[in-house]
């Protein structure tokens, strides 16, 4: 069980082809306009995302809720337990009954990270000069039967990511990168499918996980995708006593 949950990352073999011309703003332009618009997407202040996650063979249920500026908060339940991370977009804090422990504590400087890259909802590509990230056009390849352009995204901190674009859809497809969880270094990739329109913006509600050579995987299949939920700040902050968590059966 430890090991499936150093896997939750709200994450081919390719061959390379000539450009046709694409520069990287180009097709970042076409995939903010894929997704509703910069105007649209920037109105949405708040997320609530509720849904199904299936960690290997284990069934459970996830939510996540985000609030900008830089908030995050994710809850996953499982077998009468639930793991809970969050960020006030200063501080990040969990209570992790998986790891033998159920008070609240901070989190790691490689989990804080992580979470901190969670929370931007606009994702790395918006705004990423502003954001201190660089984008590098690397070539346009294949992913399953979809033509698709692969772009590596080196953050603000160094860290390096890549992002895979649809061709036909302008919409991200899939993301690969190293992951640092709970002092485990990994590869992972995600995998975005079943995109649908939530008041006019576009949302992957399958988000499939795998960390290749490793047997485990995750698979998140959201029920409901409210936009600007009304969402205190208070649930976001590191709480002074611990939620009840009911009995392992």
């Amino acid at each position: 069980m430890k090991r499936i949950i150093t896997l939750l990352v709200t994450a081919v073999l390719w061959s390379s082809s000539p450009l046709v011309g694409q520069t990287v703003d180009e097709i970042i332009a076409k995939s903010i306009d894929a997704r509703g618009g910069i105007r649209k997407m920037k109105s949405v202040q708040s997320q609530r995302l509720s849904g199904h996650i299936l960690l290997g063979d284990v069934e459970g249920t996830i939510l996540i809720e985000r609030k900008r500026p830089g908030k995050l908060r994710e809850e996953i339940s499982l077998e009468g337990r639930t793991l809970i991370r969050a960020t006030d977009g200063k501080t990040g804090w969990s209570i992790n009954p998986f790891s033998g422990g159920g008070a609240p504590g901070p989190l790691s400087a490689d989990d804080f990270r992580l979470i901190t890259q969670q929370a931007d909802f606009d994702r790395p590509l918006v705004d990423y000069k502003a954001k201190g990230n660089q984008v590098e056009l690397v070539g346009r390849d294949k992913l399953d039967d979809k033509e698709v352009y692969k772009l590596k995204v080196t953050l603000k901190d160094r860290e390096i990511r890549y992002d895979y674009v649809g061709v036909a859809s302008s919409l991200e497809l899939k993301w690969e990168g190293r992951v640092v969880r709970d002092g485990n270094d990994f590869q992972a990739e995600s995998f975005f499918r079943d995109y649908r329109s939530v008041d006019g913006l576009m949302y992957p509600f399958v988000i499939e996980s795998d960390s290749p050579g490793n047997a485990a995987t995750q698979k998140i299949v959201f029920d409901k995708i409210e936009l600007n939920p009304a969402l205190e700040d208070t649930r976001f902050e590191m709480p002074a006593t611990v939620p009840a968590q009911s009995p392992v059966k």
